[in-house]
């Protein structure tokens, strides 16, 4: 052997040699199942029933390799908890027993999102004991972290068939719960995976010259600028179009993040589900928001093999892109109404 023979064997594989396409295919064994359902919001026991129609759901249940739900509730004992009711909460404070956890393995969910608008309802005690109770129980869950990025790194379940990896984020969320990672000094801030989005309403262009005019009687309107396809009052935007309504425009350094993430994930799985916890436009629509098929579609691109909403509490269409399911609303699961205890804001909220 020569010298540049040697060489070229000791220098190893090229580095673009890497199957990039590859490592995104779906490569899960035959015969591999999942089971996703929707919003998980319970606040009491859910195996001491004897009804024969939920038994027969805990079975299909238990029999996939992978169940998937969205955790919308918060897992502790209130007798003995630390924390407090948070000002800012999801609409409600949802709160469960510690018998949850053992419940929901029983009942076969090895996989959740733990990314919504009520993972701190409870604050940042709340959500570090929910964790701890999915980990006693062996259930992965993603979405949730002490920074950034803990919150956006995809989890991961190994089953018979191949390794599932779980990417979560949400667009509905309490601003206080979002995470962020740590700055020199600064430390992180845990919370949750978020996909902000901009909001806009879209009105007919006569309306807009009306709002404009609003705009232009109130004191430092000019500060914001005189812009002709849209107007700014009291830090709501308006923009001129055919179908009014809603319209959202997801934050680019977000996106960025969540398919970095979902990359990642895809590398390190078989099969990577993304999942998104979103209202957006609102729980009375049929149809999801105005961004969320682009985006859908790049999640696939980016190595999604499921895309997965909840959140809407309805159930909404379903779409087929290369090959890969998108569902842009599962509805709910479970609907536990009997929640308690609850924060003394609530009371003032609905009295």
């Amino acid at each position: 052997m020569n010298a540049d023979q040697n060489a070229d064997r000791n220098k190893g594989p090229e580095l673009n040699s890497y199957d990039v396409a590859g490592s995104l295919e779906t490569n899960i064994a035959d015969g591999f199942t999942l089971v996703a359902v929707g919003d998980l919001i319970v606040s009491r026991r859910l195996t001491n029933g004897s009804h024969p129609g939920f038994a027969q759901v805990v079975e299909i249940l238990r029999t996939a390799d992978v169940t998937f739900g969205n955790l919308e509730t918060n897992i502790f004992d209130i007798r003995s908890f630390e924390g407090s009711p948070q000002a800012e909460y999801g609409g409600a404070y949802h709160v469960s027993l510690p018998e949850t956890g053992p419940d929901l393995r029983t009942m076969g969910f090895n996989l959740v999102s733990y990314a919504n608008n009520h993972a701190f309802d409870w604050g940042v005690e709340g959500m570090r004991l929910t964790c701890r109770a999915l980990e006693e129980n062996g259930i992965a869950y993603a979405g949730v972290g002490e920074n950034l990025s803990q919150a956006g790194a995809a989890r991961f379940v190994e089953t018979s068939k191949g390794r599932v990896g779980l990417v979560s984020s949400a667009s509905t969320f309490t601003p206080m719960s979002r995470a962020c990672d740590a700055v020199g000094e600064a430390p992180g801030r845990p919370g949750i995976n978020t996909l902000r989005l901009e909001r806009s309403i879209v009105v007919e262009p006569k309306m807009l010259d009306s709002l404009r005019m609003v705009r232009d009687s109130l004191p430092n309107f000019g500060r914001s600028g005189r812009q002709s396809d849209n107007v700014k009052v009291a830090n709501v935007t308006f923009r001129a179009g055919e179908r009014p309504g809603y319209s959202y425009e997801p934050n680019p350094k977000d996106v960025a993040n969540i398919l970095r993430n979902i990359r990642r994930g895809k590398q390190f799985s078989d099969f990577c589900i993304f999942t998104n916890h979103g209202h957006e436009p609102g729980n009375w629509s049929e149809e999801p928001a105005d961004y969320e098929r682009e985006f859908a579609h790049q999640t696939v691109d980016a190595g999604a093999d499921a895309y997965i909403v909840h959140g809407p509490h309805r159930l909404r269409g379903i779409e087929i892109y290369k090959g890969r399911p998108i569902f842009y609303s599962l509805g709910n699961f479970m609907m536990d109404d009997l929640r308690t205890p609850v924060g003394a804001d609530m009371y003032e909220v609905y009295d």
